[in-house]
This record gives structure tokens, C-alpha cells and sequence, in this order.
């Protein structure tokens, strides 16, 4: 099993009991989630959960935003543990954190040293890690096509697929999907640009929409919000739409991820011009996302990029 960076937890351990941190269900509304270990000084982003609600990894960032490191937590008993840094996070600069709906594989971005390498890389990978009857195993850098991929944060579905933001041309930046193929991936084909900035994504288990961040343009400053892009029965995608009043506010909402069930929905909030405000991680019921397709069906399609 390969061996966590060091990070010590910063705050007080309160004592959780049952599925999802004991958070309970999600409802209509976002609300924020478990604030009393997710909300500090130092910002945590992107949480990611187990079929069963009973693990979860997340990002933990430096104050200044220089460094994170992946936290890892488990439900022993019914009561879960205090975080640590996840079996395979490196020390250096890891994030961007999502499980596989059988919770049999993570993937993550990382500048880790690539195999035969020493130092660090200037340039960012896309990391994954399996489980084993010993735990998580060691990582390996994530190739689609033998080519390595320089991906923000992955979205991945109940078939393996994996989707992620990637430049496809020196102007754009596309959402591309990879379909797995043993542990490696088949070349990535862009499916989505609408020419903004798309970063962080998710996708519903069963490949029927993904909830993307959007910037208004590059560089990624200013306010983001959560779009949404249906997949139709001939396997093109709508245009991304805003998620509405339900989610968007006057400050920046982003990493989105989903429940192995597609039924939760977790993202951040940070306001950008106020720096001492960190991260905060809500949730919310996916319900109201349904709604939103019934508004989609029939509206201009979008046609996959080859």
C-alpha cells in the first residue's frame, strides 16, 4: 500500500455517528454540509463519498492556497475517524478527488514525479488508485489513448467511462469522455465546448447529464456557477444551462460531485474577492435537476466534437 504525505488535522474532532459524516439526508435546498470539521481556516474542496456513505476523501488546502493534500476518513463502528492523509497522497500538491460509483477506483490530479522520475512535474497528471483486500493500492498515472492526461478534476460513471476538462485546441477548452478500457483508458473524445471556461465536473452514474463549472473566460477569476448538460437518447449533449436559483449565488459555486446513487449532490462556495472566506462544502436532493431536463428536451442540441 503506498504510504500518505503528512498533514495533521487542525481543528477539534467531534464525534460522528452513521452514514454521510451523520449528516442525515439532503433536502431540496442546499444546506450546508457538516461544517463543524469541513468549515476552517484552511478551505476543504471536493468531497467524495463510498456507495454506502461509510468513506470519504476531500482536498485540504493550505491557507495561502499553495499546497493541499487528499483527507481520508472511514466509519469504524458507527463512529468515524479523524481524517488523515489518504493512503496514496504524495505531500507535495494532490486534489481534485472522485470515487467510481462501485467505489473500486479514485482518481485524482497531481504533480507527483511520473514513473522513472524524481522530482516533481511542472505539469499536472490524472492519478488513480484501486481498491484491494489490503486497502488502496499504489497509484498510477491515468493514460487514455498510451497518452498521459493533463485533466482537471474527473467525473466518472457506473461503466467506468470518465469524463474531464481538458485544452483541445490553443483557443478552447473542451469536456472530453474516455471509455475504460482494463486499467487504461480509450483515447478521449470531446463532447461539449461552448467556448467559456469549463473546469470541475461530475456525471450521473448512468452517463445522463453532468453538472460542470463554468467561468465566465480565462483566466478562472471572478464568479462561477454550476451549469448542467443533458444527454440525449441519439448521444448528443445539450448545451449547458445554469442550474438556476436553486444553486447559483452572488459568489462562486464549484467542485461539484455526486453520490454513487446520483442522488446527492456536493459542491463548494467561496467568495473570491474576500479571501478570508474559505471554501464550504453543501449538499442538496437531485431532484431538481430533473426539472431542469424537462426544460432541455428539445432545445438546441449540441453536436459530440470528433
Amino acid at each position: 500500500m503506498a504510504a500518505g504525505g503528512k498533514s495533521a488535522w487542525p481543528v477539534e474532532m467531534p464525534e460522528l455517528r452513521g452514514p454521510w459524516l451523520g449528516q442525515g439526508s439532503p433536502g431540496s435546498e442546499p444546506v450546508e454540509f457538516c461544517s463543524e470539521i469541513l468549515a476552517m481556516e484552511r478551505s476543504v474542496a471536493g468531497i467524495t463519498f463510498s456507495p454506502s456513505g461509510d468513506e470519504t476523501f476531500f482536498t485540504l488546502h493550505t491557507p495561502d492556497g499553495g499546497s493541499s493534500d487528499l483527507m481520508w476518513m472511514r466509519m469504524i463502528d458507527g463512529i468515524w475517524t479523524r481524517p488523515e492523509p489518504a493512503p496514496f497522497n504524495s505531500g507535495q500538491i494532490d486534489n481534485d478527488i472522485a470515487m467510481s460509483p462501485d467505489g473500486e477506483r479514485l482518481f485524482w490530479r497531481s504533480w507527483r514525479p511520473l514513473p522513472g522520475n524524481r522530482e516533481p512535474e511542472e505539469t499536472v497528471s490524472l492519478w488513480a488508485a484501486d481498491r484491494s483486500d489490503d486497502g488502496w493500492g499504489e497509484p498510477f498515472p491515468v493514460e487514455c489513448g498510451r497518452e498521459r492526461q493533463p485533466a482537471v478534476y474527473p467525473g466518472v460513471a457506473a461503466n467506468g467511462t470518465i469524463y474531464f476538462s481538458r485544452r483541445t485546441s490553443p483557443d478552447g477548452v473542451s469536456i472530453v469522455r474516455a471509455e475504460r478500457s482494463g486499467k487504461q483508458y480509450e483515447a478521449w473524445k470531446a463532447i461539449l465546448s461552448d467556448g467559456r471556461l469549463t473546469t470541475d465536473l461530475c456525471v450521473a452514474p448512468d452517463e445522463s447529464f453532468l453538472v460542470v463549472t463554468v467561468f465566465p473566460g480565462p483566466p478562472i477569476s471572478g464568479q462561477g456557477d454550476l451549469h448542467v448538460s443533458f444527454r440525449n437518447p441519439d448521444e448528443m449533449w445539450t448545451p449547458l444551462q445554469s442550474l438556476g436559483s436553486t444553486i447559483t449565488s452572488e459568489i462562486t459555486e464549484y467542485c461539484p460531485t455526486l453520490s454513487a446513487d446520483g442522488k446527492r449532490l456536493f459542491f463548494c462556495r467561496i467568495d473570491r474577492e474576500d479571501r478570508s472566506v474559505r471554501a464550504r462544502t453543501y449538499w442538496i436532493d437531485t431532484t431538481f435537476i430533473e426539472a431542469l431536463r424537462t426544460g432541455s428536451d428539445g432545445s438546441g442540441k449540441e453536436k459530440p466534437i470528433d
